[in-house]
């Protein structure tokens, strides 16, 4: 559950300490479930893949790899979402993976909460809509609701373009910084009504793993990935469309290579010695300064030991080397062409309360 996000190792700003606090309060009292279906009449059922089809049903009905497709209110961009049911998984990698860094492990169980995770990562057409206001519209899914195109916090414009000129509709979106994900992720929310973020390091390696401790999860290795991943030997250099290769066995496309993607959380090399003191459902480590963050996946230039479900990826202030601004960009990074973000939505959401506590604290605004 997402409220178990702020049982975290350090804080980001002074006041967090009360923040957190108030958080559990509110946690203990309410508990909300929401089914992104319901949230929205444009979001449809797709049949799942055979893998799902021997997959217990949550208590919400659904079963591991369902899928479902939202609308962009106001447009005709839609993006789909795969179900991973909440249960107990295994993430790290074992001292005799090949390829093994040694801030992978050790092996440890976590508990999760059922999710939606993006089926693949957020294209430059969905991105293109937060990021150019002629592109929105003054409308949302939430009943009663009141959205306005001018009223919108979206990217300032680049040093120079992001995607070093790879860009595309059905390509990755690149380019932004954490922070800038983020922020599409506060504003899809805001237009669909359905609560969004980026997948916690935990989530987004369990789907990876598609469940099992395998490096890539089942189906997959070393001599296969090129079917699976745009990477150093296939990719060409660039980046390429999304879904263009297979998907893993829970039916979710580039989880290797094509564009690395952003996670939630801090980057910290005993990060799974970290989780496992936490000892809770859905364990995050909240970030307390800029850099680093964890980066998962690999991108198009990295070859398979670096596109391993547990290979972790720190981020650094040089992806922002040739930023000539003072101060450097909040939105973007001018050096990291090779990078994106997949979006998650919890089964279980949070109240109006909550929300407005959870985006103050990884926004800082």
């Amino acid at each position: 559950m997402i409220g178990a996000f702020m049982r975290s190792t350090s804080c980001r700003h002074a006041y967090n300490g009360w923040l957190v606090w108030l958080f559990l309060v509110f946690l203990s009292a309410c508990v909300s479930t929401q089914d992104p279906k319901m949230q929205d009449p444009e979001m449809h059922d797709h049949e799942a893949p055979a893998a799902s089809e021997s997959s217990m049903p949550s208590e919400s009905g659904f079963k591991l790899g369902d899928t479902r497709t939202l609308n962009i209110p106001g447009t005709n961009v839609s993006f789909s979402l795969v179900y991973v049911p909440g249960g107990t998984y295994t993430i790290g990698s074992p001292e005799s993976e090949q390829g093994r860094d040694t801030d992978e492990g050790p092996a440890v169980s976590v508990e999760l909460g059922g999710y939606w995770i993006g089926q693949y990562e957020v294209t430059g057409d969905e991105f293109s809509v937060f990021r150019y206001p002629d592109r929105d519209a003054d409308t949302t899914a939430v009943p009663g609701a009141v959205y306005s195109v001018d009223a919108v916090s979206r990217p300032s414009p680049p040093y120079e373009d992001p995607a070093f000129g790879m860009g595309g509709a059905r390509k990755p979106a690149v380019g932004m910084t954490q922070w800038g994900a983020l922020h599409y992720a506060k504003w899809i929310s805001e237009k669909t009504g359905v609560f969004f973020r980026l997948a916690t390091e935990a989530e987004w390696e369990t789907a990876c793993k598609a469940g099992t401790t395998l490096p890539f999860g089942p189906g997959v290795d070393a001599t296969t990935i090129a079917e699976y991943a745009w990477m150093s030997s296939n990719g060409g250099g660039k980046l390429n469309e999304v879904g263009s290769k297979k998907p893993n066995a829970w039916g979710i496309y580039d989880l290797f290579g094509n564009a690395a993607e952003w996670t939630m959380d801090e980057y910290q090399a005993d990060y799974a010695s970290q989780i496992a003191e936490m000892n809770s459902v859905d364990p995050w480590i909240e970030p307390s300064r800029l850099h680093p963050r964890t980066v998962k996946g690999g991108s198009y230039y990295d070859s398979a030991p670096q596109l391993r479900c547990s290979d972790r990826l720190e981020s650094t202030l040089n992806w922002k080397r040739r930023d000539p601004q003072i101060p450097k960009s909040f939105w973007w990074n001018t050096d990291a062409p090779f990078l994106g973000f997949r979006l998650v939505a919890p089964e279980r959401t949070l109240s109006a309360e909550e929300l407005e506590m959870f985006w103050t604290m990884v926004l800082g605004e």
